[in-house]
């Protein structure tokens, strides 16, 4: 994990790579995002960029396999 928490906005918090998909989801002001690299996903809040919480597999795969 990064050491400085200003760079969370922009790299993933597991390998540090730039290589990350976001979706806005207003209705919760959230930002959720799926590093390209590692795989890994997570939430982040919108407006001030603290970490919320990691998806499971199980949670995003159900929209992808339609």
């Amino acid at each position: 994990m990064s050491s400085d928490p200003g760079q969370g906005r922009l790299q993933c918090p597991y390998c540090d790579s730039y290589e990350i998909d976001r979706l806005y989801l207003a209705s919760l002001r959230v930002d959720s995002c799926v590093c390209t690299s590692c795989g890994a996903r997570w939430d982040e809040d919108a407006s001030t960029g603290e970490f919320r919480g990691r998806q499971s597999q199980a949670r995003t795969s159900r929209t992808e396999s339609r």
